[in-house]
C-alpha cells in the first residue's frame, strides 16, 4: 500500500487550486485503487469549478498527474473526496 500526504494542485479546465492531499492506494484482488481527500490551502477557495469540469486532475510537486473524480464532503468546507483512475501517480 502506498500513501501520500502533502501539497498538490487540483487542475480543472483553466482552474488550478493549491491543496493539501491525503491519499492512499491499495490492491483489491487484481485491481489497484487510489483516492482520499484534498483540502484547500486558502480559506475562501471552493471547488465548484472543479466539479463542473469533465477533466479533473491532481498534480504532484514532482510533476506526476492523475485523473480523479471529485465529490464534496460538505459544501463550503474546502474539502473534497477524490477517487483516482489509472496508474497511481504518487
Amino acid at each position: 500500500m502506498s500513501n501520500y500526504q502533502g501539497p498538490a494542485t487540483l487542475v480543472a479546465g483553466d482552474s488550478e487550486i493549491e491543496v493539501e492531499a491525503t491519499l492512499s492506494a491499495s490492491l483489491s484482488g487484481a485491481v489497484r485503487q487510489w483516492g482520499g481527500s484534498v483540502q484547500t490551502r486558502e480559506a475562501g477557495e471552493d471547488f465548484y469549478a472543479a466539479l463542473d469540469s469533465a477533466d479533473v486532475k491532481i498534480r504532484f510537486p514532482d510533476g506526476q498527474e492523475g485523473t480523479v473524480v471529485a465529490t464534496h464532503t460538505a459544501i463550503g468546507s474546502g474539502r473534497l473526496r477524490v477517487s483516482g483512475t489509472g496508474a497511481i501517480p504518487f
